[in-house]
């Protein structure tokens, strides 16, 4: 009980201070810590999908590189698409919808 004697305001300000700075500081870094290790996993499960697909051989990937270039269609097709609501006439591919 010695110790709470030489107690003054400061002391306790600063330890409040301390306090709360150690608080924030945990929380920034137990959410940053997931951000970081999410992105991480994202990242690397993508090159984890690329090596697995080129290491795979012609049999074992040529489905996916299939499915992959259907995507990359489909997704040109909405690109196209959507730059005929700009200029209808600008390309004959937008006169295949009316409208």
């Amino acid at each position: 009980m010695d110790i709470l004697q030489n107690v003054d305001m400061n002391t306790l300000m600063l330890l409040g201070v301390g306090l709360a700075v150690l608080c924030v500081v945990g929380l920034l870094l137990f959410f940053g810590l997931q951000l970081i290790g999410s992105v991480f996993s994202t990242l690397f499960g993508f090159i984890h999908l690329f090596t697995s697909i080129v290491t795979g051989g012609p049999a074992a990937w040529c489905g996916c590189l299939v499915l992959i270039f259907a995507c990359l269609l489909c997704v040109g097709t909405v690109l196209l698409y959507s730059s005929c609501s700009a200029n209808p006439s600008a390309m004959n591919f937008c006169a295949l919808f009316p409208g």
